[in-house]
């Protein structure tokens, strides 16, 4: 079964390495833009040491732990869904989720408790990138492998595995500018500043509307992730400004609040309303036509993803802390429009 693990994480270091290595895939710090976060493809990542605490992950008692950014997310839900399966084929494993509460100190104190409680992994999906990064840092000395999921620690980790995020953003630009015919006025609601997912989208989504330069974006607020709050800043955007011809979200919980309150102000249909996960109701939103399009991912294949990550390092010699590097594994985007929303299956929506 290990070689099975061993094989697979090849695998998918060359997948991670072939995306970030594709012209439009930004990953977390290793644009050449203007970033400086440690995250980088799995190219060049070291391994200068061996761990002392191997384990056999298919027979010995394992712990992981899931920290989501909140529990009750449904891109958090699904991707805890998606752990929970792989790993109960095997009886050896607990698996617990914790829940962030959308708060960096509420992750720090859950990650020290579980490096005290000597948990076998941590699978993060850090609400601060920066916050984060001496808590990961403390996991990994203690020999315990952290993956993060979309929202990254700024520090070299054994595994991001991640939305695609840069290109993401940029085909949200893209789809815009051509809805619209080129020219108009556009309005970002953002997520938790700090966030790093939330500032690679916007930085795709900015480099690629910079090729249209008729779409003008006029206005940029935090809706912090959250529907309620991307429903209080849009209707902060209607009350300012007189047209908005499309909204893009750093996420499709704040694209269903930016077009509850436009429709509700009668303004719908004056405007594209763009998301960037794929959720089950951001799918529902567009089928409706409350939504133009969602960048979709299988988030239960990303979740089942890293508890494999998970249960390979947990028995690999490889010393994660010396990491200089964090290797990556980009998971697949598909486009959904009203055009398209019809191949995303029921058994693949959550």
């Amino acid at each position: 079964m290990r070689k099975i693990y061993a094989g697979f994480l090849a695998a998918l270091m060359v997948t991670g390495l072939a995306l970030s290595g594709c012209g439009n895939v930004q990953i977390d710090g290793a644009d050449s833009k203007n970033t400086t976060s440690n995250t980088s493809s799995s190219e060049g990542t070291q391994v200068t040491a061996v761990k002392s605490n191997v384990k056999e992950p298919y027979a010995d008692d394992v712990k992981i732990a899931f920290v989501p950014n909140v529990i009750g997310d449904s891109v958090a839900a699904a991707w805890g869904d998606g752990m929970e399966k792989e790993l109960s084929i095997f009886e050896n494993v607990t698996f617990q989720r914790f829940d962030g509460k959308a708060s960096a100190e509420t992750q720090v104190q859950i990650m020290s408790d579980l490096v005290n409680q000597h948990y076998d992994a941590i699978i993060l999906q850090a609400t601060d990138a920066a916050a984060l990064a001496a808590s990961v840092e403390q996991a990994e000395a203690a020999g315990i492998p952290v993956i993060t999921l979309n929202m990254d620690a700024s520090t070299p980790h054994a595994a991001l595995v991640a939305m695609v995020d840069y290109e993401a953003g940029a085909l949200v630009a893209k789809n815009i500018a051509a809805s619209i015919g080129e020219t108009g006025k556009v309005v970002i609601i953002q997520a938790t500043p700090g966030a790093s997912r939330g500032e690679i989208l916007e930085a795709g989504f900015r480099d690629e509307m910079a090729k249209h330069p008729d779409v003008e974006i006029i206005d940029a607020q935090t809706g912090e992730w959250l529907t309620e709050k991307a429903n209080v800043v849009m209707n902060d955007f209607l009350t300012k400004y007189d047209k908005i011809d499309a909204v893009f979200c750093h996420n499709d919980a704040m694209a269903e609040g930016a077009s509850q309150a436009a429709e509700a102000a009668g303004r719908l249909g004056e405007m594209v309303i763009w998301g960037a996960d794929g959720e089950s109701k951001a799918l529902e939103y567009i089928e409706k036509g409350k939504m133009a399009g969602t960048i979709y991912t299988n988030c239960y294949d990303q979740g089942a993803t890293a508890a494999r990550l998970a249960m390979y390092f947990i028995g690999s010699e490889a010393d994660t802390s010396s990491f200089t590097k964090t290797p990556i594994v980009k998971m697949a985007p598909v486009v959904v429009t009203s055009d398209t929303v019809g191949s995303i299956g029921s058994d693949i929506r959550w």
